[in-house]
């Protein structure tokens, strides 16, 4: 096991997805400790089976889309901690959609509030913690959508673009607390799920979850603390 992330605390959201799994694994291979949220127990315990170090690996039950369950989820993690370290936002939902005349308001509100609301509760408690610090790396992800706004994925393309606004906004609000904020742009990540949904697609040409989490892992190295404010588009060969 490394030691570069050595009593480095993370909170990585969404720990028990596909993608979350490959970057606690990173994190933990590292020497940090990661702590996540889940709202089935069961997927967190197959997560703690899964990785290499779960004596790293803290959990606490919590929809983060909700306020009051975010607001419980961090005073948890700071009775626990000391420090947040990192928040690496990975929580978020795509829904392909109809044209914009075509969408009903539940669909909209949807992606509004697991791709954005979501985000904004995590920063703006995460932030809270970093302030009073004086220090913390937030990364948030966002999406290939928020820089092309293909037709039919307004909804989910529009929430995307949200968080990269949000995300920015953080970044200039953090500069006086040394606080980084970056924000991911990837295209279609290779997933289980994703594989499922396009089974003639050439997988090739997707993002690999285990390149994301080794980037991660760069981006809350000291070295990278002049890094803020930037988009990462990570496109692979798409």
């Amino acid at each position: 096991m490394l030691q570069e992330l050595k009593n480095f605390n993370a909170v990585i959201t969404g720990a028990t997805g596909s993608l979350g799994r490959e970057v606690t694994i990173e994190f933990l291979r590292n020497g940090g400790n990661v702590i996540t949220n889940y709202r089935d127990e069961n997927k967190f315990l197959d997560l703690k089976k899964y990785v290499f170090d779960s004596k790293k690996l803290y959990g606490y039950q919590a929809d983060l889309t909700l306020e009051n369950n975010v607001k419980s989820f961090f005073v948890q993690v700071r009775d626990r901690f000391k420090r947040i370290d990192a928040l690496i936002h990975l929580i978020g939902g795509f829904w392909m959609g109809k044209e914009i005349a075509d969408t009903d308001l539940n669909n909209w509100q949807h992606m509004m509030s697991l791709n954005l609301t979501s985000t904004f509760l995590c920063t703006r408690e995460a932030f809270s913690k970093m302030r009073k610090q004086c220090g913390g790396t937030i990364i948030t992800i966002s999406s290939k959508n928020a820089d092309e706004f293909p037709d039919r994925m307004g909804a989910y393309s529009v929430s995307k673009a949200a968080v990269l606004g949000l995300t920015q906004t953080l970044a200039n609000e953090g500069k006086q607390y040394n606080i980084q904020a970056n924000c991911l742009l990837p295209s279609i990540i290779d997933t289980p799920v994703n594989r499922h949904s396009m089974p003639d697609a050439d997988y090739a040409m997707w993002v690999n979850p285990k390149d994301i989490a080794k980037l991660l892992i760069q981006l809350c190295k000291p070295q990278a603390r002049l890094l803020s404010h930037t988009a990462l588009k990570i496109y692979g060969k798409l």
